[in-house]
Parts: structure tokens; sequence; C-alpha cells
């Protein structure tokens, strides 16, 4: 995974803290180009959040809640990538 990658799971990752009181499971969203010109980078990107959760997960979660990935196709165009944070909410 590259930095914007991991910089972008760690973003998701500080998003969900600031709920976690209130929910059992966090999601965790994973936007990125999984169709279109640079699919190929999109789904390399989901992977390696896959791996990362399943980590998590197998080590008991954040303070015990587990951690749950929620998958947005941004297309590689920059204004569906906006929506899929709106929508992860």
């Amino acid at each position: 995974m590259n930095i914007k990658g991991k910089a972008l799971l760690a973003g998701c990752i500080a998003l969900a803290f600031s709920n976690m009181a209130l929910a059992e499971d966090i999601k965790v969203a994973v936007v990125g180009a999984m169709s279109g010109p640079v699919a190929q980078y999109g789904d390399q990107e989901f992977t390696g959040a896959e791996q990362a959760v399943a980590d998590i997960n197998a080590k008991g979660g954040i303070k015990g809640n587990k951690l749950q990935i929620v998958k947005y196709d941004d297309a590689c165009d920059p204004k569906q990538a906006g929506c899929g944070g709106e929508q992860s909410r």
C-alpha cells in the first residue's frame, strides 16, 4: 500500500474513533478507484485495507470493537471520492 493509501486508511480509522462509543463495529471507509482507468491500484488499496483490518481484528479489534470495511468505488473521479466519504457516516 502506498503512502496515500496508508494516510487514507489512518484518516478513516481516526474518523471511526469519534463514533466508537456508539457502535459495536467500527466502520472503515475505503474509497478508491475500484473501476476505471487505474482500477488495479484501487484493488491493491482495498486488499491492503482488508489485510490491515484482518490483522487488527485478529488482535481483538480496537478496545474490543471489530473493524468492518465499507468499500466505495470512486471510479477515479475526484467528485465521487468525496461522496464515498460522506456516505460512510
